[in-house]
């Protein structure tokens, strides 16, 4: 219920002369409370059912996700009998690599991907994927008849034991770079649709493991980078993606960065891509690579924010952490986990991620700026031509938007 029919409601629920004394009637009482008590609509009821408390449980648990495993951390160092355990991974966290040099591939982990947990998660909206176009899968299920176990010598010259027929994963297919429009506040559609397997990736594109990029900044918080390795999220380098893509994974990458963040707001459709071409010629210098737009109708709609003038200081906050640390924070806010006006849980409104037709770019190990310029035009054109063609269909007042590339 809005502030202002709140306070007209307690206004018409003034205390009476009956109400200021106490009854001698227990009945009387017992109407005299129900009278006054006014309940808001804002609040949650006690009444909502099990599943969406879960749901509402693993949005708030990914919110806080980051002091959550800082503070287990720290507790753990101040508590001496669990040394045993910090002061290895500490040695552990300043010499791993893991983030920045492809090896995400070797801790993706698919059961940790399809926990029930990251339902939860994407029910809450809902989270949705829409799949335009067919994806040939990258790797395929070949069944081998003719394999044997290794022994060591001089018995491997003499014996051969066959191995049973098993099946295995052979690299059959193009890789994909995902490129995620637009970035909203933070990016809940790609990590929830792209990041997890709570909207059923594995099912509507077999075949296809997808590391997510995103900040290498996020790798320094202890536990907190295991916890994103474990779902193949890793940091958005250029060598690290291009080692990646050499593994046959493909990559899902939020183009618009830092700077379209502080262009999200309700309604809007703006997004940075005019000279973001880096990942375009990532996939010319890779091969065998196609391009896919993805437009998520819905992001920005997750959040309201508050945009400070341009020459205030809270303007120029943002715009010196963005310059200096790579990534700057929108003022934002929407509801809570008790209540629907206030707090820094996301509302709960449909998230479409609208994957469009994939463009085959060929292998050229130094693509000179025309070609990078030409397939970055095609890669523009499909994605207007799936922001037109379902924007009525996935955006409320769809038929009245444009996609509007700012930068």
């Amino acid at each position: 219920m809005p502030a202002k029919d709140l306070l007209e409601s307690n206004e018409l629920s003034q205390i009476s002369d009956e109400d200021e004394f106490p009854s001698k009637n227990p009945d009387n009482d017992a109407s005299s409370l129900e009278k006054n008590i006014v309940v808001p609509n804002d609040v949650a009821p006690l009444s909502t059912p099990l599943p969406r408390r879960l749901q509402t449980a693993a949005v708030l648990w990914h919110t806080i996700s980051i002091p959550v495993f800082i503070t287990i951390f720290f507790i753990s160092l101040a508590i001496p009998i669990f040394w045993l355990i910090a002061v290895p991974y500490l040695f552990y966290l300043f010499t791993d690599r893991t983030p920045s040099n492809g090896q995400v591939t070797k801790r993706y982990s698919e059961r940790f991907r399809k926990l029930s947990v990251w339902k939860y998660f994407c029910n809450y909206y809902p989270v949705k994927l829409f799949k335009t176009h067919n994806l040939e899968p990258t790797f395929t299920e070949v069944e081998i008849k003719d394999d044997y176990y290794r022994l060591p010598p001089p018995l491997s010259y003499l014996f051969k034991i066959n191995k049973k027929p098993y099946k295995k994963l052979q690299k059959t297919g193009p890789k994909y770079i995902f490129g995620l429009h637009p970035h909203g506040v933070v990016s809940l559609s790609g990590f929830g649709g792209i990041g997890t397997d709570g909207a059923n990736w594995s099912k509507l594109f077999p075949g296809i493991p997808v590391c997510l990029l995103t900040l290498l900044n996020q790798f320094y918080i202890p536990l907190y980078r295991d916890y994103l390795l474990a779902l193949g999220i890793t940091s958005a380098g250029r060598n690290n993606a291009l080692k990646i893509l050499k593994q046959g994974f493909s990559l899902a990458i939020v183009v618009g960065g830092a700077q379209e963040s502080l262009l999200a707001r309700p309604e809007s459709t703006e997004i940075v891509l005019q000279k973001r071409k880096g990942f375009i010629k990532l996939a010319l210098e890779t091969g065998n690579v196609s391009l896919v737009p993805c437009y998520c109708f819905g992001e920005n709609e997750l959040y309201n924010i508050l945009e400070p003038d341009e020459d205030s200081y809270w303007r120029k906050l943002q715009l010196w952490l963005k310059k200096s640390f790579g990534f700057t924070i929108p003022f934002f806010h929407a509801r809570g986990v008790f209540n629907y006006d206030f707090g820094l849980l996301p509302f709960r409104k449909e998230v479409t991620l609208v994957t469009g037709k994939p463009i085959p770019v060929p292998f050229l190990p130094s693509p000179k700026k025309t070609e990078v310029d030409y397939y970055h035009e095609l890669y523009v054109n499909e994605l207007q031509r799936i922001f037109d063609e379902y924007k009525t269909k996935f955006q409320e007042d769809g038929q009245n938007s444009t996609l509007k590339i700012v930068e």
